[in-house]
């Protein structure tokens, strides 16, 4: 949607420290040092999209509910969100 795109690589700093991962890989941020599902920043990037209400809920945005089926379906549960994203390995 373009709404959020991977920070430019940077070189590792030097020296290295202690907690840095070098076997670890951010897609977020394009380098080593971190997993992406644990990558603060891109979870700030994330947050900041959300508080700025500029990306909508794709289940009431993209198909809109007529009131008579959300009276139907009041008591169906709702879908599961992951509390992740998976940007791939």
């Amino acid at each position: 949607m373009g709404l959020l795109a991977p920070l430019a690589p940077r070189a590792l700093p030097d020296p290295v420290p202690p907690q840095f991962r070098l076997d670890l890989y951010c897609m977020y941020h394009q380098s080593v040092g971190h997993h992406t599902d644990r990558c603060t920043a891109l979870r700030h990037a994330i947050q900041d999209i959300v508080d700025s209400r500029t990306f909508g809920h794709p289940q009431y945005d993209m198909f809109p509910i007529p009131t008579s089926a959300q009276a139907m379906h009041a008591d169906a549960p709702s879908p599961t969100v992951p509390d992740f994203i998976d940007l791939g390995d």
